[in-house]
């Protein structure tokens, strides 16, 4: 029996365990690499990792995590990184591990293999991100090159062609809310009947209760058969406005809605008349005209890559959720209690992660941080504490990066601080203009990047200064018209250039601000030559682009919205008429309790005197 024991059981779990120690830790490094990987979006390699039973902890010697961005360089990559975890939470389906060292932290280094994921899916159905409502600002915002050529824009200009063209998002919005209150029109219409009755229903009461005098209530029956009428039309108009209010919620809530997005309208004109000045290509000739024109498109590539990783953090950084509400079970059939659990711990938590940049001298062209992160965990309400980062970095004693961030996952709307500033990076390839107009590139410069933003739920603000010192410039192109000559005259002489992006949005569309220190005199000097016949042209589109949205808009107001002012005035009519019926009944039934009281007391006194 002992034999044939052996033989069945312990032989195979001891061939098991010999098999699970084997390969234990390339299975831990398959988990750990592919879990990393699905987060970034790009390899994520390791080396050398090693389990211990005694302490529990994992070691491995290095790890690159590649760039999803440029796959062929690093994000970082680390020397040895240790740690502990605790096993007693470990047995509880717990990850906690109090402190991880990370030595030879260095951003950026070149990689020997591609860092892309072969056959990597990128999700096209998100469009809610903030790289994507960012691009669509530029598109709207950073357009296409305005024409300077004043001959051009004389001879070719016709204003009367554009507006034809032009897809009047303003018109699709009237035409939809013509339909909303026609809709709303019938609605009212099928209601009236009902609200006639019920009408006729208040002015019946009405008439019962002017016509109770209490001064001709001269016995006690009398008096309190005055009351009960009284009380039972209080009834009943309490009744009719329960009624009125249930027919027209719906009714009153759509009219709110539709007054709201006429409100719009504006808008949407607004938004039309600058879609037709990128039509008629008519140049701003203001500060953010100048900017946008000179920096538009670089601004729109720099600002999507950050905020690639805005998005990154925000789908993987996620907001705890909470285990779904207890179902309670039927009576009689028993009910677990639960108890408030002290010093609870979350599903993960890292609560310190200790980064040095170490020494090595073979790697003097990268960025070595030090630093640390604090409260990575899958439950920042068990914790009580945000997720924090701090970070510094040097290389050839001439770049330096400083990073902070917190990410707070507290509360119902989640919060996220970043500041992160680079110093001192050599630039050679900064685009200025476009390929329709000046195509320039700075071959040369030293650039200081200092980031600010603020992500408070789908809210996002952003503010980035770039300054550039001792630019070298490359033109790409010959002046084509007079403009492009003023540009090149004022860049060629230029040797400090500043730079700054504001992107902000409030739960909706972005907003973009851009400024550089060469947008005045810019903007003077085209002022100087082209402005006046500029200003000619845009008043004259202007003006005929007000005369056909005018006739649209005054068309809506005066026979669409004058349709709910109609509605509005009635819905107040009866709710108007059913208050003071209400106001009419209460006064009236006041009266008949003092006049009941008076006549109470009175007969007391005469019993009292007999």
């Amino acid at each position: 029996m002992r034999k044939k024991f052996l033989k069945v059981v312990l032989a195979p779990l001891v061939i098991l365990t010999i098999i699970v120690y084997i390969f234990i830790d390339s299975w831990i490094t398959s988990g750990i690499e592919y879990a990393g990987e699905q987060a970034i979006g790009a390899k994520v390699d390791i080396e050398g990792l090693h389990l211990h039973l005694f302490p529990l902890g994992i070691e491995w010697d290095k790890m690159e995590v590649a760039n999803p961005n440029n796959t062929w360089t690093n994000l970082f990559e680390t020397g040895k990184i240790t740690f502990l975890m605790d096993p007693g939470q470990l047995l509880r389906g717990k990850y906690i591990i109090n402190i991880i060292e990370v030595k030879d932290f260095v951003l950026g280094t070149k990689r020997k293999t591609d860092g892309a994921l072969p056959g990597l899916k990128t999700s096209s159905n998100n469009n809610f991100t903030f790289s994507n409502l960012a691009e669509n600002a530029f598109k709207n915002t950073v357009t296409t090159t305005p024409l300077f050529d004043l001959a051009k824009l004389k001879n070719g200009f016709d204003a009367d062609s554009l507006i034809r063209i032009l897809d009047l998002k303003s018109f699709n919005q009237i035409d939809t809310l013509k339909n909303k209150i026609d809709r709303l029109s019938g609605q009212w219409k099928d209601l009236q009947t009902d609200m006639e009755t019920q009408k006729n229903k208040v002015l019946d009461i009405e008439k019962q209760i002017k016509a109770i005098d209490p001064s001709k209530l001269n016995n006690l029956q009398n008096l309190t058969s005055a009351i009960t009428t009284v009380n039972n039309a209080k009834l009943t108009l309490d009744e009719i406005n329960k009624f009125i209010s249930d027919k027209t919620l719906s009714l009153e809530n759509n009219i709110v809605s539709v007054t709201g997005s006429a409100g719009m309208i504006k808008n949407y004109v607004s938004q039309d008349f600058d879609r037709l000045k990128n039509m008629a290509r008519l140049p701003s000739i203001n500060t953010s005209g100048m900017a946008q024109l000179l920096v538009g498109n670089e601004m729109l590539k720099r600002s999507k890559n950050y905020l690639y990783w805005v998005d990154a953090a925000r789908a993987n950084i996620k907001k705890y959720s909470p285990d779904p509400d207890y179902t309670y079970p039927p009576r009689f059939s028993g009910q677990d209690i639960r108890y408030p659990e002290e010093h609870s711990y979350p599903k993960f938590w890292v609560k310190k992660i200790v980064l040095s940049g170490g020494t090595d001298k073979s790697a003097s062209d990268y960025i070595r941080a030090k630093g640390n992160a604090e409260n990575i965990t899958s439950n920042q309400q068990l914790t009580g504490s945000p997720m924090t980062i701090a970070l510094e970095g040097t290389a050839n004693e001439q770049r330096t990066l400083k990073l902070g961030a917190k990410i707070d996952r507290r509360k119902e709307i989640s919060k996220d601080e970043f500041n992160v500033g680079l110093y001192g990076v050599p630039v050679s390839d900064f685009s200025l203009g476009s390929s329709n107009f000046l195509p320039t590139k700075i071959t040369h410069a030293d650039m200081d990047t200092r980031t600010n933003l603020v992500l408070n739920g789908n809210k996002i603000d952003v503010s980035i200064q770039f300054d550039l010192k001792s630019i070298d410039l490359k033109f790409q192109a010959e002046p084509k018209n007079i403009v492009e000559r003023l540009f090149r005259q004022v860049l060629q002489n230029v040797k400090d250039f500043n730079i700054g992006l504001h992107l902000w949005n409030t739960n909706g569309p972005f907003n973009i601000a851009i400024n550089t220190n060469l947008d005045e005199i810019l903007a003077q000097k085209v002022s100087d030559v082209v402005g006046q016949e500029i200003g000619r042209i845009r008043s004259d589109l202007k003006n005929k682009f007000d005369a056909v949205v005018k006739k649209q808009v005054d068309d809506f107001n005066n026979n669409y919205l004058s349709k709910l002012d109609q509605i509005n005035k009635q819905l107040s009519d009866y709710n108007a008429l059913l208050t003071d019926q209400l106001n009419l009944a209460e006064k009236k039934k006041q009266e008949l309790l003092e006049k009941q009281k008076k006549g109470f007391l009175e007969g007391k006194l005469k019993d009292f005197l007999k």
